[in-house]
Parts: structure tokens; C-alpha cells; sequence
């Protein structure tokens, strides 16, 4: 009898660490992803530092550091192209996922141009 009761209880104690485990937002719906993609690109030959990108979802909660490092850069074959403008295909950039991060509220960027040398932030 008590073993029954406990693997009643054991079993209890699954289901409700399952519940709390599935990727249900506020709104009691099922979100359409795991995880979605920071990434960040730059024009031909100026290369960029980015110190740190912060997330804020919308449920207001904080993503530090959600990327920082070496923006993507396309190179030019042998170093010949217009300096001016964007690539014509960039791509999607060098970034990170993040997983179970709801719909970005804001992301804010500090980064600093390795070709001038200056610090920006948005």
C-alpha cells in the first residue's frame, strides 16, 4: 500500500515538472519556435567590434550579452570592390540563437568601428 502511494505521488510530481517544462507562453498558446537568431553583418572593408547586444523580450526578461564579438564581413575577391554601400547578398551575419526567448521588445547594440575610431550604440 505504501508503495502504491508512492508511486502515486512520484508520478504527480512528473506530471507537474512536465507541465512546467513546456514552451507555453503567458497567453496559454504553444510558441511557433525554439529559439530565433541574432545576427549581426557589416559593409566591405569596415570591420566592427561589437561589445555587447541586450534583449529585452516581451515578457521583460533580460538577455545579457546575448552576442558580442566580430560582426560578419564579406571580403572581396583580391580586395577589389566599391567601398561604398552593402554587399548586393550579405547574408544573414554572424550571430547566436537564443532559445526561449519570446519576441524581442528591444535589443540594444553597442559597437565600435574598427575602421574610425569611434563607439556607437542604438
Amino acid at each position: 500500500m505504501a508503495i502504491n502511494k508512492l508511486n502515486a505521488l512520484l508520478g504527480c510530481a512528473l506530471a507537474v515538472i512536465l507541465c512546467g517544462c513546456s514552451h507555453v507562453n503567458d497567453y496559454g498558446t504553444e510558441l511557433p519556435y525554439d529559439a530565433w537568431r541574432l545576427g549581426f553583418l557589416a559593409p566591405n572593408y569596415m570591420e566592427v567590434w561589437i561589445e555587447t547586444a541586450d534583449v529585452l523580450d516581451v515578457k521583460g526578461r533580460v538577455f545579457r550579452r546575448a552576442m558580442s564579438g566580430v560582426a560578419a564581413i564579406q571580403t572581396p575577391p583580391n580586395l577589389r570592390a566599391d567601398p561604398r554601400g552593402w554587399p548586393k547578398e550579405p547574408g544573414d551575419g554572424k550571430g547566436k540563437h537564443l532559445w526561449s526567448a519570446d519576441v524581442p521588445r528591444l535589443i540594444y547594440v553597442r559597437w565600435q568601428s574598427l575602421a574610425e575610431p569611434q563607439t556607437y550604440e542604438a
